[in-house]
């Protein structure tokens, strides 16, 4: 009779433990992030929206928002096959790209460069992600988004571009940035989990718990509720993005990238600012301006950084009393009378020279060697160096480790690749630089005038 009475209640008892255990298990336990609490979406709209609408109801309301199809508008969404792009590469290392070798983030994982044909011929098989500025090459193939037309965006407000590239499957860890964010994105597509840091901001606080890269330890693919109750009670906005879609990531809120199929997207990062002059916008969407014409000025700090560091080393090597054309190759030919006749070698050296030498009187001075440049003046040195740097490379690749090696001429050292092309042997010494000086927000001169002040013109003139 008992045991008939416990068969009976038997069910009964395992369903009510169950029901025990479900109350005890927060939502989302063990799941990946974003499960852990109701999820609304974001606002959308097709398309870009006006600088105006965009900076007064979105950034400075610090909310996201989707734009529809709006990145099928740059030239790039159609012209950015893996053949394409393999078309376009320089040698190295002008055609170098910064790769992470992890698809699945870990902000102590491994990174180097690589030569952008090689990424592209073994993306497809392998974990490498492409995590890279866009190169100058593929520069005039981006429009600037219609929202961030404006002149305070055009002439040094952005900060700097990154291409994210990879076969798809990554995954990001859940953090914050500092600074405003568009993504577009060109290939595939990306689920973004966000959660308003403003509405949260005690949680935010637990759950950003590696200040010095404002991101979270927890593993985005089993959060453990039990052990992280700062997870719990959230709602979370959900950002779906389809091939051809663009997404603003408001400044500081929290958020968490997935990727999925062959994924190709590029994002634009600026600080936030209190202060914006909306009466210098473009009024309608310029199919002209590129982001060749654009000023981004980390970018063009680090180019500005490289010309620097490059005139240390001439200012070293070449004497003070004689800085003229003939002796910048005797000191980088090394005295090499074939690589003085050699005319590819003697074009590229004659170039660097004529870059630098501003005042064009056949000698570089002090000031020359020594003064801040604009950028109409550190570019072409930059551009110059980087077309020698190909040829002396080439020479070095062609040599191997044979004995020729040590009378070929060396390189510039630049940041657009790391010591697998700069190897000591063959890479002119940096010298120690002066100290530092104190920033400037210097912007690029140019004719761009606010629509207001020459309405006769046409707005696509930059």
């Amino acid at each position: 009779m008992r045991q008939a009475l416990l068969l009976l209640l038997l069910p009964q008892l395992l369903l009510q433990l169950q029901l025990l255990k479900a109350e005890e298990t927060p939502q989302g336990h063990l799941e990946e992030f974003g499960k852990q609490g109701p999820n609304l979406g974001i606002d959308q709209v097709d398309g870009f929206i006006p600088p105006q609408e965009f900076i007064n109801e979105y950034v400075r309301k610090n909310k996201p928002l989707l734009f529809k199809g709006a990145a099928k508008l740059s030239p790039a969404f159609n012209k950015w096959t893996d053949e394409y792009l393999s078309s376009m590469v320089p040698p190295r290392p002008a055609g170098d790209i910064f790769i992470e070798h992890s698809k699945k983030e870990n902000r102590s994982q491994g990174y180097n460069f690589v030569h952008f044909k090689k990424f592209l011929e073994i993306y497809n098989t392998s974990n490498i992600y492409m995590v890279s500025d866009v190169p100058e090459y593929l520069l005039s193939d981006l429009l600037l988004p219609f929202p961030l037309q404006c002149r305070l965006f055009i002439r040094g407000g952005l900060d700097t571009h990154v291409v994210w590239f990879s076969s798809g499957g990554t995954s990001s860890v859940i953090h914050h940035d500092a600074y405003e964010n568009i993504n577009c994105l060109y290939r595939g597509r990306k689920k973004l989990v966000f959660l308003n840091t403003t509405k949260y901001p005690e949680q935010a606080e637990k759950i950003i718990d590696r200040e010095e890269g404002s991101f979270s330890s927890v593993d985005v693919d089993k959060v453990d509720v039990t052990k992280r109750p700062e997870f719990s009670g959230l709602e979370f906005h959900i950002a779906e993005m389809e091939t051809g879609d663009c997404l603003y990531i408001p400044l500081f809120w929290i958020h968490q990238v997935r990727s999925f199929e062959n994924n190709l997207a590029v994002n634009i990062w600026w600080p936030p600012r209190t202060e914006y002059k909306l009466g210098e916008c473009m009024p309608q969407y310029s199919t002209k301006l590129n982001f060749n014409r654009v000023y981004f000025k980390t970018i063009e700090n680090n180019i500005r950084g490289d010309v620097d560091n490059i005139r240390l080393v001439l200012k070293a090597i070449l004497p003070k009393d004689d800085r003229t054309e003939a002796s910048l190759m005797k000191i980088l030919s090394g005295g090499n009378e074939a690589l003085v006749a050699n005319p590819e070698f003697a074009s590229a050296v004659s170039s660097i020279f004529k870059a630098l030498d501003l005042n064009m009187d056949g000698e570089l001075s002090d000031e020359e060697l020594g003064r801040k440049l604009t950028r109409k003046d550190f570019r072409p040195i930059y551009k110059a160096v980087a077309a020698y740097n190909i040829i002396v490379y080439r020479m070095h690749e062609t040599a191997g480790n044979g004995p020729e090696a040590d009378r070929l001429p060396k390189l510039f050292r630049t940041s657009n690749s790391d010591e697998s092309v700069f190897a000591p042997h063959r890479t002119w010494t940096q010298p120690e630089p002066p100290g530092p000086e104190e920033e400037e927000d210097e912007m690029p001169t140019d004719d761009w005038q606010p629509p207001q002040a020459e309405p006769e013109k046409s707005k696509d003139e930059l």
